[in-house]
Parts: C-alpha cells; structure tokens; sequence
C-alpha cells in the first residue's frame, strides 16, 4: 500500500455526462499505511428496497441532499465526503473510477486523471499524444461530443495498445483501488467495437487490448471490490468482457436510444449487478411515469438497483421521489405476471409494473399509494407506468 498524502484541488469532471462541479479546494487525502482486508469479499446489500443509486454523481448534491442513496458512483471520494454521506446512509457503496479507453478534453479533467495516477510514482504521468488513437491522416479518433451549445469538450479514443497509457490507467485505478472509501470501481463508456475510427484498429485488435486492460485491472484488485461497466445501450454490447466485470450501467434506459423495459427484465435474470440508469432524454423534463416504470421494474428482482437524472449531458444530479422513501421490506416471493402487468409481494407493500396496458389492481384489505397518497382497496395503474402499494 503506498503511504502518502494525495491532494486533489482539480475540477471533477466525469466522462459520459461531462458534468463539472466547480472547482473547490479539496483537503488532503491522507493513504493510511495499511488497510485492512475484508476476510471475504464484501457484498452489495439486497435487504433495502427500493434501492436508489445515482451514476457519474455529483456529490455535493448528494451530500447537500441528505438522502440515504444505497449506491454512489463517481469520479473518487475523498475520507470526508465519504463520511458525509454514509451519515445518510451507513450501507452506502461507493464506487469510484473513469475510464480505460477514452479521454474527455478538458484540462480539469485531464489534471485529475494525472494527478491521481501520479500520486505514489517516482515520475509524474502526463498524457502524450502518442497516446491518443489515430487515424491514418494523423487525425485523433473523436467521439463527437463537443458541443457548442452543452459548453462541452471533445472526447476522444485512446490506443489500447500503448503501454505508457496502459500503464497511466494501471496506476489510476491502483490508487482508486487503495482508498478504504471506495467500496468498488466503476469504468465508463465500455465498448466491443471501435465504431468511431475503424481505420485506426481493427476489431480484434480493440477487443483483445481491452481485454488485457481489464485482466490487469482484475489482477490489481486483490480485496476483490465489485466493479461496474457502463454498458450503454445493453449487455450485449460489451459481453466480450464478460469475465472481467461485477455489475453494468444501462445507461438512457427506456430513453431514445437506450433499452426497453423487456430487455432490462431480461437483464436482471443473471448475476450481475444491473443499474437502470433512466433519464429525460437531456430535456430537464422530468417524466415521473417514465421514472415509477423504471423504479418498480428495479423492485421486481434482487440484483439491481435504479437511478433517474437529466440524462448523458448532465448525470448525477440528486434528484429525490417521494416513492424513494418507502419502506418495503423483505420480499416474500419472486415476482409474477398477471393482468398483463409484472407484481411482486413484500412485507409491507406490493409492487405493480405495467408497461403493457392498463391494469386495475383491487386488494382485499385497504392499501395507500406512495404516488398519490390516496388509500382505497382499488386502484388503476396506467399503461407504461408503476405504482407502490403499502399497507395491508
């Protein structure tokens, strides 16, 4: 474990939402000369429904909000903000990390990625251009996120082959993996294909460096904390690294271009971990049936959990729900489908998804909904819509 002081005064800056949060003068980030070594690997608790994460957050949001988020993704976490926000939530994961592959040209967030894998080496690492994947006319390979409009910088592919960025990303993650804070890792923008540049590598070769970057990466990660990918649109998209990861981010789910509510259903019949990342399409217009088809779809199995922002231009904002606040329970069985519509029992509730049709839900003995606060024995769940029942 390497004994020294880290101190980050950079701008956080995350790479899929490219949110930035204004630069403040962080303490130091003291690495202790030893952390201790859960006996066994730590797992992700499934006893607290619903489970609410927020992706690429912003923590001042979350820390400000003071709300008891069970799963927090960001860029690092220093001891204090940790500590601020297991106050709201004592069985909090935080999972930090950026990415493998890609580079967000901003110098905030270039600083923070140097300056933390710098920290414990003998010389500092700077980011080069031989770094930067390119095409045959000596061009980078550009994603096409600059945008006059969202104030945002280019992002661009980096050359998995090339050992001096390997090893900038090797130290990068060490040190994310060494802080006792962080709970987990977190990669962003995973992909099979170099679909951007695939003049500058072939298939194959992408893949398979990839590949090696994460088995590095595995190897690295001695007390076996869980690590999530960003898969974008679906898992099929970067089930090439199957092996290598613990959970992944479905990113702009139920959106324009992100995954159905089937798809992200079939999802969650597996072992990883899976996040359903909805979101308003960009627009700021916050679509709460959108958001509750989402939440009760994340409620329907025990691995996954959801979150509900503005979406890729802007991640991690805190938002909060009044149907975030329930206290289900225990679930008492598996979910089940009826009237077209998926429900599942817990102890202190019932839980309808419908993306389908329409379904009128009646109970035997009065039951309130979380949405509308409304009690009665009958209700009407509209189509593409879920509702939280507590009570009877």
């Amino acid at each position: 474990m390497k004994n020294a002081i880290l101190v980050l005064a950079v701008s956080f800056i995350l790479l899929a939402g490219c949110v930035s949060e204004e630069p403040v003068e962080k303490p130091p980030v003291v690495v202790p000369e030893e952390v201790p070594v859960p006996e066994e690997p730590e797992e992700i608790s499934s006893s607290d429904y619903p489970k609410i994460a927020i992706w690429l957050a912003k923590k001042d949001e979350v820390i400000a909000s003071g709300k008891p988020y069970d799963l927090v993704m960001t860029a690092w976490f220093t001891p204090e903000e940790a500590s601020q926000i297991r106050e709201q939530n004592p069985d909090v994961k935080l999972f930090a990390g950026l990415t493998t592959n890609w580079i967000f040209d901003n110098e905030g967030w270039k600083l923070f990625l140097e300056t933390v894998a710098s920290h414990g080496n003998d010389e500092p690492y700077e980011l080069t251009e031989e770094m930067y994947l390119k095409n045959p006319n000596g061009s980078k390979c550009a994603f096409g996120w600059e945008s006059e409009e969202w104030n945002h910088e280019e992002i661009y592919a980096m050359d998995p082959r090339n050992e001096e960025w390997r090893g900038l990303v090797f130290s990068f993650y060490g040190n994310v993996l060494d802080q006792p804070e962080h709970d987990g890792i977190i990669v962003d923008m995973v992909v099979e294909k170099q679909w951007w540049c695939p003049e500058a590598i072939s298939d194959g070769e992408w893949e398979e460096a990839t590949k090696e970057i994460f088995a590095e990466l595995n190897e690295m990660n001695t007390e076996d904390k869980p690590i999530i990918f960003n898969a974008g649109l679906q898992f099929t998209d970067i089930d090439a690294y199957a092996q290598y990861m613990d959970g992944y981010v479905l990113e702009n789910f139920l959106g324009e271009w992100g995954a159905d509510y089937d798809t992200g259903l079939e999802a969650a019949d597996s072992d990883y971990i899976v996040v359903y990342a909805v979101d308003t399409d960009d627009t700021g217009i916050q679509d709460t049936k959108r958001m509750r088809l989402g939440l009760t779809l994340s409620l329907l199995n025990d691995n996954t959990y959801f979150a509900y922002d503005f979406g890729p231009r802007d991640h991690g904002g805190a938002w909060w729900y009044p149907e975030y606040d329930v206290d289900l329970g225990e679930p008492l069985d598996d979910y089940y489908k009826k009237d077209n519509a998926y429900w599942r029992e817990f102890e202190n509730g019932v839980v309808v998804s419908s993306p389908y049709s329409s379904v009128d839900v009646v109970f035997d003995e009065e039951h309130t909904d979380a949405t509308s606060g409304v009690t009665s024995k009958t209700f009407t769940v509209e189509k593409e819509d879920g509702r939280i029942f507590t009570g009877g």
